[in-house]
């Protein structure tokens, strides 16, 4: 028996696939949420590289959610610096789930950190604090 394909069959069959992938995917939408990172006590942000990233403690074998991350540059002028952050719809149900900031220097050293839960609805506002050694 030997299949025939016309252009219709292969116009509807393309649809009814676009419609399966759109269909699958609406779940999986990420969501744009956007920051602010400041100081603590109102400093300046000090120069430096600063990495935002989503951090679930639920999830035990991976808790840092790698596909998640932005990088910022700090001139060591600001103030205050806002920041834009994207993840899946699947993790921002999750109750544990965090942002984290870290501020390093040129070198790899740590300076400060701060983390914020993530509310629905609400701006993530995190306050970095220095970091002792």
């Amino acid at each position: 028996m030997t299949l025939c394909f016309n252009r219709r069959t292969l116009f509807v069959g393309m649809l009814m696939l676009g419609g399966a992938i759109l269909t699958g995917t609406a779940d999986a939408q990420s969501k744009d949420f956007r920051g602010g990172l400041t100081f603590a006590g109102g400093e300046v942000i000090p120069a430096g590289r600063i990495k935002i990233f989503a951090e679930d403690t639920a999830i035990q074998t991976e808790r840092r959610l790698a596909d998640h991350e932005v990088s910022i540059d700090s001139d060591g002028k600001s103030r205050q610096i806002e920041f834009p952050l994207a993840w899946s719809a699947s993790y921002s149900a999750s109750p544990t789930l965090r942002i984290v900031a870290q501020l390093e220097r040129e070198d790899g050293w740590l300076l400060a950190r701060g983390s914020a839960k993530v509310r629905a609805g609400q701006p993530i506002s995190i306050t970095l604090n220095k970091v002792m050694y």
